[in-house]
């Protein structure tokens, strides 16, 4: 068991715990309210804060193992070269994208620090939550490029997503 936890990146680390802290919440809000009697508006938000989080560390690592969705049937037709150049085209035009949302969440959430608006239950500024959106598509590009980078060092081509590792 402690050698398949050797070898974990961090957002797979932070995506467990926080995917934890989800199961945790609700499973205390189920058992408190059905069982005890009582409940408490924050835990419900609190798992909600977290589980959108933990999606974002989610669609990181499917980045850093280059396994997130995409058509690549028609990509395995193509040699190896055309294969390794297609996909960087894409993961350009990715990243360009990602850039666009980095730079507009930034601006939002620069606006949510100067006009805050605060949780209901927690007390605490959203722009702490929306922080993710910013934060996420930035290491997603590091991601990306690292993906990039070793695609073209190691001689890797289309990873099948079908395929389990």
């Amino acid at each position: 068991m402690i050698s398949s936890l050797k070898g974990r990146s961090v957002e797979e680390w932070l995506g467990v715990v926080l995917m934890t802290i989800v199961l945790v919440l609700l499973s205390a809000q189920v058992i408190g309210r059905y069982v005890l009697g009582w409940s408490f508006a924050w835990i419900e938000e609190v798992s909600r804060f977290a589980f959108v989080w933990s999606v974002y560390f989610g669609f990181i690592l499917a980045a850093e193992k280059d396994r997130h969705i995409r058509v690549s049937v028609q990509l395995s037709m193509l040699s190896s070269r055309a294969q390794k150049i297609a996909l960087t085209l894409a993961d350009l035009i990715w990243l360009a994208f990602n850039a666009i949302v980095i730079w507009f969440g930034v601006i939002y959430i620069a606006d949510m620090f100067s006009f805050p608006m605060v949780s209901q239950t927690t007390g605490i500024n959203i722009a702490w939550i929306q922080l993710i959106v910013p934060l996420g598509f930035l290491l997603l590009s590091v991601r990306v490029i690292q993906v990039m980078i070793r695609r073209w060092k190691h001689d890797e081509g289309v990873i099948d997503t079908r395929l389990d590792d």
